[in-house]
């Protein structure tokens, strides 16, 4: 008798471990099926602007909206630009008397089905500027992704205007 309950218990534990496997691959398939499983960044800029400087040729800020439509996170490593001189990768600071500035950043995390949308308060493309900027003209530059290699995409040059968002 401990023989045939012994072999009942074995039949009882296998069954268990063969229907948890089959349902672990089961929902691995499902996920898989959906897209999810391996799916890579697929990053898009989906809108580059350049602010025009008050006084010609100075220091200014680029902002893009970077969407990843992958399923794999990725990283904004650095910006180049034919056009601009020196451009680096900043972020919006505050100091303790209240005073904004910017400092240099690292690089730029793009989550997986993300956004990041650089804005005035918070990471932007700081840059010399061309004294022959106009608003309306076009700048080109290249962003070089961790996963995703280099995007070159041209971003609009655009004044600062009072009281709204850049």
């Amino acid at each position: 008798m401990t023989r045939f309950r012994r072999a009942r218990e074995a039949a009882g534990t296998g069954a268990a471990v063969v229907l948890a496997s089959l349902g672990a691959v089961t929902g691995l398939s499902v996920w898989s099926t959906a897209g999810y499983a391996g799916s890579p960044a697929r990053i898009e800029i989906r809108e580059g602007r350049v602010l025009l400087p008050v006084i010609a040729g100075r220091t200014t800020n680029a902002y893009f909206r970077i969407v990843n439509t992958g399923g794999a996170p990725d990283r904004l490593r650095s910006v180049t630009s034919p056009a601009a001189a020196a451009p680096r990768l900043t972020a919006h600071r505050m100091n303790t008397a209240n005073g904004a500035h910017r400092e240099p950043s690292g690089p730029v995390d793009i989550p997986a089905y993300g956004e990041v949308d650089m804005g005035p308060h918070g990471t932007a493309v700081t840059l010399a500027a061309d004294a022959s900027w106009r608003p309306g003209d076009r700048v080109t530059f290249t962003l070089d992704f961790e996963r995703s290699g280099t995007v070159t995409v041209d971003a609009v040059v655009r004044p600062v205007t009072s009281g709204s968002a850049p």
